[in-house]
């Protein structure tokens, strides 16, 4: 048998590297690792002091609990999955921190106002994004058992991307149980694997409760775990409101199998995948009646695109002026809550840190060397208006800017550890504690995806052309 030749490659696989090669990911990588593990000394740090004799220190397992659920494990679990889950399509959503999420259980042909119109029609709501707002209106449901029609859903990835929007059904008036669907639009020329086309990949699950991950020990919702009941009471739900609806089914699209999704609830599936046909569906509504939703998912994906991976478009003319007349921001131009946290918390750190340095720069001249006394009050104060300065400038969109803001966040981040260790007995210790604890945060919400593609795009992805055309 002949060897093909050496250099040949199959058409359709890219020779370009897997990482993809831009300073500005390897310096974030860099921050990322170093947020992780402050993240952790601290967390054992605290741990470590809810043991002691005072009965109150058991109150730190609390703030214990916060820092590993929601700074530590969800960093670990990123750095290693970005190692060992494929960054492929596999029938599998995954959540923010890589792990493999809800199976794909549904597929749609259509646009989003036909899913829009048939989803409203059919009784289902539109979900609200996540926000501060929406946040506390989910977490004041489930504690109070009040009505949220509209609650907001986790953000899971598909094709790198979270999903476009989300429908539900509340069960009793309470958000701790709901039914609810995410849908992906799948990019111009993908196909599913088979070669079968489809314009939107879904997966519906039911929730039935309150309670921790298993992963991440997170706050969130458990799913029951026969999803293909979800999966079969969409569709029949779809198809009852509307006769002009119809589907067909791919038989055996994956093994059919048990699993576990990215809150660590099983799930079963048999493997099947239904294909919904809206394209009969008439929309009620005009392009600028539709909600913001679904006016962002039919113009693609200009808010979400990395300009690393080259994955950015934009609406074109006509969307862009229903999406400048509705008053709306594009998410594209909206600081993302990591950005917002960074610099608020940039503030905060100088707050915390000038208070340390007027109690320690105040001894360490008077008991040990005036001279490096002042060494370190020139060198923090250099670090204070750096930081300040890019804060604000990282505020404005500034890529290189906010890689100097976590560079300033490190600087003190160590010199607040040295401090401490070596003035510790002669200091207020919940000031040096406080102060490391914001600057850690910091550069945890700084290095974050959101921040680098949002400050990326600000310079860079505006410009770029359009790949992808509107989906109405």
């Amino acid at each position: 048998m002949s060897t093909p030749f050496p250099g040949a490659v199959p058409g359709k696989i890219h020779t370009r590297p897997t990482w993809v090669t831009h300073s500005g990911r390897i310096i974030d990588l860099f921050f990322f690792i170093i947020a992780t593990l402050a993240a952790t000394v601290l967390a054992i740090d605290v741990f470590r002091a809810s043991f002691s004799a005072r009965l109150l220190h058991l109150l730190l397992l609390l703030p214990f609990w916060g820092i590993v659920a929601y700074l530590v494990l969800p960093r670990i679990h990123t750095l290693l999955t970005a190692i060992y889950v494929p960054n492929y399509f596999i029938g599998r959503a995954r959540t923010s921190d890589g792990l493999l999420g809800d199976p794909i259980n549904l597929a749609f042909d259509g646009s989003a106002r036909e899913i829009h119109t048939a989803m409203t029609k059919a009784g289902w709501r539109l979900a609200d994004d996540i926000t501060m707002r929406s946040s506390l209106g989910i977490i004041r449901s489930a504690l109070l058992r009040k009505s949220y029609p509209h609650a907001p859903v986790s953000p899971l990835l598909v094709f790198g991307r979270k999903q476009c929007f989300a429908y539900q059904q509340e069960v009793d008036g309470n958000a701790s149980q709901r039914h609810h669907v995410r849908f992906w639009r799948c990019p111009d020329g993908w196909f599913l694997p088979g070669g079968i086309r489809a314009d939107w990949l879904a997966a519906g699950t039911y929730d039935r409760a309150v309670g921790l991950s298993l992963f991440t020990l997170q706050i969130t919702h458990k799913v029951d775990a026969n999803i293909d009941v979800e999966r079969d009471y969409i569709v029949n739900c779809l198809e009852g409101s509307d006769a002009r609806i119809q589907h067909r089914v791919i038989e055996n699209f994956s093994t059919g199998y048990h699993s576990r999704n990215g809150g660590g609830d099983e799930v079963r599936t048999d493997g099947n995948l239904p294909v919904v046909d809206l394209t009969g569906v008439i929309p009620d509504q005009d392009f600028d009646q539709m909600p913001w939703a679904v006016v962002r998912a039919a113009c693609g994906y200009p808010d979400l695109g990395d300009p690393a991976a080259g994955a950015a478009a934009s609406p074109d003319s006509d969307l862009h002026e229903v999406l400048r007349s509705s008053g709306a921001k594009e998410d594209g131009d909206r600081r993302p809550n990591s950005v917002i946290a960074g610099v608020f918390l940039a503030f905060v750190a100088v707050f915390f840190d000038v208070i340390i340095d007027v109690q320690a720069v105040e001894r360490l001249t008077a008991e040990i060397d005036p001279v490096l006394g002042g060494i370190v009050q020139i060198l923090r104060g250099v670090s204070y208006v750096g930081l300040l300065i890019c804060a604000w400038r990282t505020w404005r969109g500034s890529g290189s800017s906010r890689i100097w803001l976590l560079g300033f966040a490190l600087f003190n981040l160590l010199a607040d550890g040295v401090i401490f260790k070596a003035m510790g007995e002669q200091l207020d210790a919940v000031l040096p504690v406080a102060a490391i604890c914001v600057n850690i945060v910091l550069l945890l919400a700084l290095s974050e995806d959101s921040a680098r593609i949002w400050s990326t795009r600000r310079g860079v992805c505006s410009k770029a052309p359009s790949r992808e055309g509107p989906v109405w």
